[in-house]
């Protein structure tokens, strides 16, 4: 992908994780669909994705990445607040609260 990029991880050959991102702008990239399999969950594998995309984003020259999650995925907000991600926004979509967050990378 030009302008994002699509990561999996894989435990002996099985996908586990995954994760991507897209050009919102010249200097923004959104994160996009940060999954891991049930029962890897909790072993760090969202962490590792999420600074993998980072580290892409970044080489990338992107220096904002945002990205949402709903007011239920109480892993998914720990995740992003444990790697400093700021929430900048919520909003009613039906039924569900999304909340939105923001984090600033280093400078290339």
């Amino acid at each position: 992908m030009a302008n994002g990029d699509f990561l999996v991880g894989t435990v002996d050959g099985n996908l586990i994780c995954m994760g991507a991102y897209r050009k919102v702008d010249e200097i923004t990239a959104e994160i996009k669909r940060i999954r891991v399999k049930t029962e890897f969950q909790g072993r760090g594998y969202g962490s590792q994705i999420l600074a993998a995309l980072e580290k892409s984003a970044e080489y990338r020259g992107y220096t904002r990445l945002i990205l949402d999650t709903t007011s239920r995925q109480i892993p998914a907000q720990k995740l992003f607040l444990k790697n400093n991600y700021i929430e900048f926004s919520r909003r009613k979509y039906d039924e569900m609260e999304l909340i939105y967050y923001c984090k600033i990378l280093k400078n290339n």
